[in-house]
């Protein structure tokens, strides 16, 4: 054979190789393949796609009744990668590494562990393990539409569960009781009672305004509170947001000014007593008199 024609030929197997080697990745990760846009994708004949799919990748790729091409389920040994992603936005965890991409990813998980450069440090979190029956009937009555009884702080309750939102280590039943959006504490529920005999019609307003919250106080109303965070420990408020809807102006002194809008006057004390007597509430004033009050009335108490 002539050089030129090994050439040609040499090239021609290296394309094949890359290209049945980036369709065997792609079906991997769990992706359903359209014949059309691979070959526009590796700018080849239809027909050639069909071979590499039916012929060369025979018993590893199958085509499905949508026209589509998958991973076959014997070809399946592992959970596809692109599932890792999937579970870090799940797990609310998609931001805890600077570098989110799934190669970075990968790589932490397939170093040994006395070998890696990183160290996550766990969260507290409840323990819900003896809830698990409890829970699994609150995922199905969420997602069948089925009205829940149950008894809450002493009181029987009768609401739409909406969705199970998970904020600061705690489960929470985000529902509908008697026209109003409420969360219950998994924890606290109790005499769990599941009618599967009617369902109801989940209101689209509460969907979007669970799915807009960065937190688990629903209320129709917010107030707007400015508070004024000392130079000493702005950079904890800066560095990542310790309220909802906040946002910080720094000032020429190094302090903030920092706005935020809280639906209840308790989402807010225990976070301004931490950080006391570095963080001050400016507005609203009577929010300010109330933390004094409330200061005052502890001192009262531990001094007798």
């Amino acid at each position: 054979m002539p050089a030129s024609a090994r050439a040609r030929s040499t090239i021609k197997n290296e394309k094949l190789a890359q290209r049945l080697s980036d369709i065997l990745a792609r079906l991997h990760q769990g992706e359903a393949l359209d014949k059309h846009q691979l070959a526009a994708r590796y700018r080849v004949k239809v027909r050639t796609i069909e071979r590499d799919l039916g012929e060369r990748l025979c018993d590893i790729a199958v085509r499905s009744e949508d026209g589509l091409w998958r991973l076959a389920q014997v070809a399946r040994g592992t959970i596809p990668a692109h599932y890792l992603n999937d579970y870090q936005r799940l797990a609310g965890t998609e931001r805890l590494f600077p570098d989110p991409s799934l190669r970075y990813l990968l790589e932490q998980l397939e170093t040994p562990l006395p070998q890696r450069s990183t160290q996550v440090q766990p969260l507290s979190q409840e323990d819900l393990g003896s809830r698990s029956p409890l829970f699994t009937q609150l995922q199905s009555a969420i997602e069948a539409r089925h009205v829940c009884h149950f008894t809450y702080k002493a009181k029987p309750r009768q609401v739409q569960p909406y969705r199970l939102i998970h904020r600061g280590g705690v489960w929470y039943l985000a529902a509908e009781e008697a026209g109003r959006l409420k969360n219950f504490s998994v924890a606290l529920m109790e005499g769990l009672q599941v009618d599967t005999t009617h369902t109801f019609t989940p209101q689209r307003a509460h969907l979007d305004y669970i799915q807009a919250k960065d937190d688990v106080w629903f209320t129709e109303s917010t107030t707007e509170v400015l508070l004024r965070v000392a130079p000493e420990v702005a950079h904890y408020f800066s560095r990542r947001a310790l309220l909802p809807q906040q946002k910080q102006h720094p000032d020429a002194d190094g302090s903030l000014l920092v706005t935020t809008h809280i639906n209840h006057i308790n989402q807010l004390l225990p976070v301004v007593r931490y950080w006391l007597p570095h963080v001050r509430i400016v507005q609203p004033h009577a929010w300010h008199e109330e933390l004094v009050a409330g200061l005052r009335q502890a001192l009262v108490m531990w001094t007798h």
